[in-house]
């Protein structure tokens, strides 16, 4: 059987590749949480849940994060998001994960992009994912 722990092995291990990690401009694709400052691009693959069952279900998602961009808006410095950054991100690592059928698992993308501010106030795009294990391990059969 596998846990959360294996799903983002698994899924982090399609899209830590020299491709995606040269759009990251130093940062870092990372299991379950930033490490890095908001100011920093960075990919974080992160495991919701999945399933005690022979046909494991689970889901996780992939969150892009690019660095704010700072504006002026009626004399006020806002930060927004740098959609382009984002969805470059977002747009490189869609195919890499949706509809992957490996001798292990399955994984496929379950929602598109769409941006998310995080509690830090800086941006990320998540792309929420569905996986599912294949098991050979059965001794009952």
């Amino acid at each position: 059987m596998k846990d959360g722990f294996d799903v983002v092995t698994d899924v982090r291990g399609l899209i830590n590749i020299p491709a995606i990690k040269s759009l990251l401009g130093g940062g870092k694709v990372e299991p379950s949480v930033k490490s890095t400052a908001s100011t920093v691009k960075g990919i974080v693959v992160n495991s919701i849940s999945i399933s005690n069952t022979a046909d494991q279900i689970g889901f996780g998602n992939v969150n892009c994060y690019a660095p704010a961009i700072s504006s002026t808006v009626n004399g006020k410095t806002v930060l927004l998001p740098d959609q382009q950054a984002l969805s470059t991100l977002a747009k490189a690592i869609t195919p890499l994960i949706d509809g992957v059928y490996s001798a292990s698992f399955r994984v496929w993308v379950e929602d598109m992009a769409v941006i998310l501010q995080d509690t830090d106030g800086s941006y990320f795009a998540n792309i929420r994912f569905r996986y599912q294990s294949i098991q050979d391990n059965f001794k009952n059969i």
